[in-house]
């Protein structure tokens, strides 16, 4: 009796199983491995177990793990086995279709390519793998992920690539490799919502005073604005000076634009900043209240600014009423 081919082998597997219960059919094969030192009969079962879910991408075959820790292993079963798992982790079984197990063990020099570990192969599927399975143990970095974060300094990312990095945990990323502390404000300025996910991570690491450093030694933008009021409304603790340094440079950012659109945009952004932080009692008035009605007034006839003033005024009247009962 002729020897099946892998194709006929897997189509009798299929023949003899229950559609409903498939996946406990496969579960069934893969046991049999184990305990199995035919090299025929172990290749027919790593040949089932991947064309069982050949109609799906690579990474959703439930049995890719164990094609991993196969190829990983120092101690295969073979070295011919070995071969024929990096087939199915490359994808390129098709061409065994029509050949038995048996010409494989016979020939594998001229049926299966040589055996080229490629760790990118391998660093790609488990990285789909640990995804897939969400394991907490497990950290594989993506190599397209860490070209997007060094990007992000130098260009404004497309939608396709914000939403990538969007749905990446950056927070397991090292990611004071990819953005320096002189790199913050590019960052900021060229991808704003980008940076509302890093800039808190970069401001916990070690090095957060350069960076803090960074901000304070660049032109305030509107952009930088927002991030920093979304980092203090979020609760991350950034020292009073730190605070109050950037808000005496968010003033004077404003007085050094030319007249113009950009600068009532500043002054407005200004304004809509200092009174978040002051609702929110994120920063006490009696330690701006001069610097801020000295804004005020200059810039009084912007709309907001008047609420401003108004808020500065009532502390300043408070405070004066509070000193004059000490004083009597």
């Amino acid at each position: 009796m002729a020897a099946k081919t892998f194709s006929e082998i897997y189509q009798q597997f299929v023949s003899e199983q229950d559609e409903k219960d498939s996946f406990t059919a496969a579960c069934n094969v893969w046991l049999e491995l184990e305990e199995c030192q035919n090299q025929s009969k172990r290749l027919s079962i790593l040949y089932i177990l991947y064309a069982h879910y050949s109609n799906l991408p690579l990474d959703h075959n439930p049995f890719l793990t164990f094609f991993l820790q196969l190829a990983e292993t120092t101690q295969p079963f073979s070295t011919l086995e070995k071969q024929f798992v990096y087939c199915i982790l490359e994808e390129d079984l098709s061409s065994l279709d029509n050949r038995t197990p048996e010409d494989v063990c016979d020939d594998p020099d001229n049926l299966l390519p040589p055996l080229e570990e490629a760790p990118n192969v391998i660093d790609t599927l488990r990285l789909k793998v640990t995804r897939l399975i969400d394991d907490p143990n497990t950290v594989v970095l993506d190599e397209n992920i860490c070209l997007l974060l060094s990007d992000a300094c130098t260009r404004i990312l497309t939608l396709k690539e914000n939403e990538k990095l969007r749905m990446e945990k950056l927070s397991n990323y090292p990611l004071t490799e990819y953005i320096a502390p002189d790199q913050i404000n590019q960052l900021i300025d060229l991808n704003q919502f980008l940076a509302l996910d890093i800039v808190p991570s970069l401001l916990r690491s070690e090095q957060s005073k350069l960076y803090l450093d960074a901000l304070l030694s660049s032109r305030i933008t509107i952009h930088s604005l927002e991030v920093i009021h979304h980092i203090l409304v979020n609760n991350i603790q950034l020292s009073p000076e730190f605070i109050h340094y950037y808000i005496s440079n968010s003033i004077r950012s404003c007085d050094e634009l030319e007249e113009g659109p950009a600068k009532d945009r500043q002054v407005k952004q200004v304004t809509r900043f200092i009174q978040s932080l002051l609702e929110k009692k994120i920063i006490p008035m009696k330690d701006y209240f001069v610097e801020i009605q000295s804004f005020c007034i200059s810039f009084m006839k912007l709309k907001g600014v008047a609420n401003l003033f108004r808020s500065a005024s009532q502390e300043a009247q408070q405070q004066q009423q509070q000193q004059q009962k000490i004083n009597f």
